[in-house]
């Protein structure tokens, strides 16, 4: 018997390879997956010494290769292929196992480089796997290494029938395709920058959810990954409902929008409560402080693991859900204390498109991802902010990406302290803002608004309410007297070109 072993993620590869070894099962390995079966002392010879090529190109180039695939995709019940493999002097394998290069954990790597993303891309990989796949009938094809233990007990019980092959196979093209999927999406995302043609949506049940929205609402949960919110793990507390999922959403994406230790307060999908600093303590405190009555029963999003000085402050007020990284331990030892709170730990990924269904079709659009440069921003009135306003500036027009529209938002030193959202006419949100806020208001506070102000009397109330700096899109007819009217207040305004509509 003979074996061809590559892959990346090497779980389960000690007692496969040696169970293999025990079985006199001569194996046949590359690169690093070859050292490491050498370490574990077993006998493994090297792909070079088949092929007679040395690997190249950075290792591109290790298993392209004739004597390869020849011995991959030999049906050995095939008089012509069995004359080919004495001509070319090629032993067929009976097992490849092989998984592929970590390419959308690499993706999701803020810190890749677009040449690490390329060089993941599996280019070899793919190529066993699916040749192996396709002549299941003669070849044991393993993908994945949570199929190692049945494999290994099928092997040692000699029951490795075609039936079997076969189900292995399946699970091979199923994973490729999903993987020359992602690579796709990357590259038409991040190249062609259009909208597809054709959209299909294949999304498979995590679960039933007790209802929707309301009782009488049968809902589930789905996703096509192991990512996100979605995938989050439940450490304590009772079942996630829809509503809860739909918070937490908001409350995860809100708080990884932005730097340092960021946390969010989130009731009915909008964002009451913002703030990141350097010390999650006073992020969370200064959050808390932008809607203290709203944020009772809401969910709390964080970015970084929960510390327990935060979950000592978060402990004082009643929330439904706490989503974050992770939990320190003795923060989640607190925490638990609290039967009716649900903690939540989950990665972070970030979407690229969103769908809305509505009757008869669908929505589709990119999502409301890309930084506000100020280098794009226009600096309209007579005063102008100074430049160590920038910082807070970009986050006060960005805060309003988690408002519903219309959207007002009230902020200092990265922290909202007030909101207006979901009003049907823009000057009831800074009226409810303002009032929000009023408490809190100094000269350094920054009127945040998603859209533009379509007359001046909203700067008129922004005055009488101590605001010297207000951060607008821009883009009415009335632009200009509502930039008369701010330069008659001193206030300084700036229009970014760009709004933040979530409806």
């Amino acid at each position: 018997m003979r074996a061809l072993i590559s892959v990346y993620n090497k779980d389960g590869l000690d007692k496969l390879c040696k169970t293999l070894d025990s079985a006199e099962c001569d194996i046949y390995s590359t690169g690093g997956t070859l050292d490491y079966i050498k370490n574990l002392g077993i006998n493994v010879i090297s792909v070079e010494e088949l092929t007679g090529q040395k690997e190249f190109l950075g290792g591109r180039v290790k298993t392209l290769h004739p004597k390869i695939h020849g011995a991959i995709l030999a049906d050995t019940e095939n008089p012509k292929h069995l004359s080919d493999l004495k001509i070319f002097n090629i032993t067929p394998f009976d097992f490849v196992i092989n998984n592929l290069y970590p390419f959308e954990e690499v993706l999701q790597n803020p810190d890749s480089s677009p040449e690490e993303i390329i060089e993941n891309i599996d280019i070899g990989g793919p190529s066993m796997l699916r040749a192996a796949a396709k002549n299941f009938s003669k070849v044991a094809v393993l993908v994945d290494p949570k199929d190692y233990e049945l494999f290994l007990e099928k092997f040692v019980k000699k029951e490795i029938d075609e039936k079997y092959r076969k189900k292995l196979a399946t699970k091979v093209f199923k994973i490729t395709s999903d993987y020359d999927k992602k690579i796709f999406n990357y590259f038409n995302n991040d190249i062609i920058q259009n909208i597809p043609d054709s959209i299909n949506i294949k999304q498979y049940k995590i679960k039933d959810l007790r209802y929707g929205e309301n009782p009488h609402q049968s809902s589930g949960l789905f996703t096509n990954n192991n990512q996100g919110v979605a995938n989050a793990k439940l450490l304590h507390g009772k079942e996630m409902s829809y509503l809860n999922y739909l918070d937490a959403d908001a409350a995860f994406v809100a708080s990884n929008a932005f730097p340092e230790k960021c946390v969010s307060i989130v009731k009915h999908t909008n964002t009451c409560g913002l703030s990141y600093q350097t010390n999650q303590l006073e992020a969370y405190k200064r959050a808390l402080k932008g809607d203290p009555i709203s944020a009772f029963g809401g969910i709390v999003g964080l970015n970084s693991e929960l510390e327990l000085e935060t979950a000592l402050e978060i402990s004082k007020t009643f929330y439904d859900v706490i989503i974050a990284p992770s939990f320190s331990k003795p923060a989640f030892e607190i925490l638990k204390k609290k039967k009716n709170i649900r903690l939540l730990s989950s990665n972070f990924t970030n979407e690229k498109y969103e769908f809305r269904t509505i009757n008869g079709g669908m929505l589709f659009q990119e999502k409301d991802n890309d930084l506000d440069l100020s280098s794009n921003w226009n600096f309209v009135t007579k005063i102008k902010p100074s430049e160590d306003l920038i910082e807070n500036l970009n986050f006060s027009f960005q805060s309003t990406k988690f408002i519903k529209s219309n959207a007002i938002v009230i902020t200092e030193d990265n922290s909202i302290l007030g909101i207006g959202s979901g009003q049907p006419n823009r000057i009831n949100s800074v009226n409810l803002a303002l009032t929000r806020a009023k408490n809190h208001i100094t000269s350094n506070s920054i009127l945040a608004s998603d859209a533009f102000f379509p007359f001046p009397d909203s700067i008129d109330i922004a005055a009488k309410n101590n605001i010297k700096t207000i951060i607008q899109p821009g883009g009415s007819i009335k632009d200009k007297e509502v930039i008369e009217r701010a330069d008659s207040y001193k206030i300084s305004m700036i229009f970014t070109n760009r709004r933040h509509f979530s409806h």
